[in-house]
């Protein structure tokens, strides 16, 4: 059996989704300093406080938590290089891209080769992008300076000397945030939906993905008696997971049944998926079965092989929640200046945005079909025949849809037993139930569900 679809998508042209809100968000807060804990991260916060109805969460910059060190506050004020008689070469305002993240003050005067040796990054084979060094925002001890620059720029850089003004504090004056938003459903089991607050002056990896995950919270806000709890947490990389798993109430970490990591949406890549760390709960077959049925070029990894965020703390020790990641192929833009506005592709939007839609409504619409009937069913009489000298693969696939009905087993189970599309099932069942020739149980979330973790 092959997990393709046995029909055709039409690409859905009345999406419940809103673009221009979308990109009103993005245009909004891309271009702020976004680092981990930063007051201009916290107005990205507010404004998904007010809009998601959110709690937020904060941490002690400093402070310790589990293994780590919260980061300290960055703040601002001018991150300048000059030429000796004022020209300016790069400029903190123009883009935060150009000072390295958690870059200290430094004022005064430097030779040409100190500062091109050991504070300025640039890459000779994109000479007109520079690069988000964001290595140090990780590194709590570390204090350094330095700035990103087209090596278009560094080439013509021909002065003994430079002057240097970078005025910034790096201290533990502010906190780090967490936004927390919850939709609570019939069951306590809860699907997580995460993506990350921080990366200045990027699009496409971390806000991007906050904006489409805004359109699935307003979509399922809108659905009627949710199955599922839903919660939305968007905070620093890494440091979010850290700061959420180590504030929320332990009843709100028990009910977490499965996450959803969300990364690079925005770009012009194929979409795709990794596995949670053991690969084996119900949300891995689930985005396998959705996303191949769905997206013929679909990407397919294992753990950690797509790229690595706040899954690695939700699956890992102490916690083993199963959770996997949504994203894309790892695309040339990736943490250089041109992952922004122009680089934005809104099909891509809209796609990432069917595809998370199709497979968290696997979970919602999911039943058990019980036969009414025995023995073969006579298609034709009901209108659900399917002409096997034009769909062969459709005609076999609902004889053993109907022979895999057991009265346990869901539309989801019997999918993935045969290794077909999950809506093929379901779309199939829903008109024998039309047709009052199966009753429909509700599948109910089980321990089982987690796999192995």
């Amino acid at each position: 059996m092959s997990a393709r679809s046995t029909f055709k998508y039409p690409y859905p042209e009345d999406l419940d989704i809103n673009i221009d809100r979308v990109m009103t968000l993005i245009g909004d807060y891309y271009m702020l300093n976004r680092s981990a804990v930063n007051t201009d991260t916290d107005k990205l916060v507010k404004c998904l406080q007010h809009e998601l109805n959110a709690k937020v969460y904060e941490a002690t910059a400093g402070a310790e938590s589990l293994s780590w060190l919260i980061p300290n506050n960055w703040h601002v004020r001018n991150g300048r290089l000059k030429t000796m008689s004022g020209e300016v070469v790069v400029d903190f305002d123009d883009n935060p891209l150009h000072l390295w993240t958690h870059s200290v003050s430094f004022s005064g005067e430097i030779d040409r080769d100190t500062l091109i040796n050991k504070h300025v990054s640039t890459d000779k084979n994109r000479p007109c992008e520079f690069t988000y060094e964001y290595r140090n925002g990780y590194r709590s001890g570390v204090r350094e300076w330095g700035f990103s620059i087209p090596y278009n720029i560094v080439k013509g850089m021909k002065d003994e000397r430079y002057i240097v003004e970078i005025d910034t504090d790096l201290d533990t004056n502010n906190t780090l945030k967490v936004v927390d938003a919850f939709l609570p459903g019939k069951h306590k089991e809860t699907i997580f939906i995460m993506a990350h607050t921080c990366h200045p002056g990027l699009v496409s990896d971390g806000l991007g993905c906050i904006a489409i995950a805004v359109e699935i919270y307003n979509w399922l806000k809108g659905r009627n008696d949710l199955k599922y709890s839903y919660r939305f947490i968007f905070g620093p990389e890494y440091f979010g997971a850290l700061g959420w798993l180590t504030s929320a109430p332990q009843l709100d970490i028990d009910n977490l049944s499965f996450g959803i990591y969300l990364d690079m949406l925005t770009t012009d890549e194929p979409i795709g998926y990794q596995n949670s760390m053991h690969g084996d709960s119900i949300m891995d077959y689930s985005v396998k079965n959705i996303f191949t049925s769905h997206f013929p070029s679909c990407v397919s990894k294992d753990y950690r092989q797509l790229w690595g965020n706040d899954e690695t703390f939700y699956n890992g020790p102490g916690f083993g929640i199963p959770t996997i990641g949504v994203g894309r192929a790892m695309h040339r833009e990736y943490h250089y200046n041109t992952d922004n506005l122009e680089n934005v592709n809104k099909h891509s939007i809209k796609e990432s945005f069917w595809g998370l839609s199709r497979l968290i409504g696997s979970f919602e619409d999911d039943y058990i079909p019980v036969l009414k009937y025995k023995g073969p069913l006579c298609l034709s009489r009901y209108g659900l025949y399917i002409d096997p000298t034009r769909d062969p693969e459709g005609y076999q696939n609902i004889e053993h849809m109907q022979n895999y009905v057991n009265g346990s087993r869901s539309c989801m189970d019997i999918a993935n037993k045969l290794e077909i599309d999950f809506y093929f099932v379901k779309s199939f069942f829903d008109k024998a139930h039309e047709k009052g020739l199966i009753d429909k149980l509700d599948r109910e979330p089980m321990k089982s569900d987690r796999g192995s973790s």
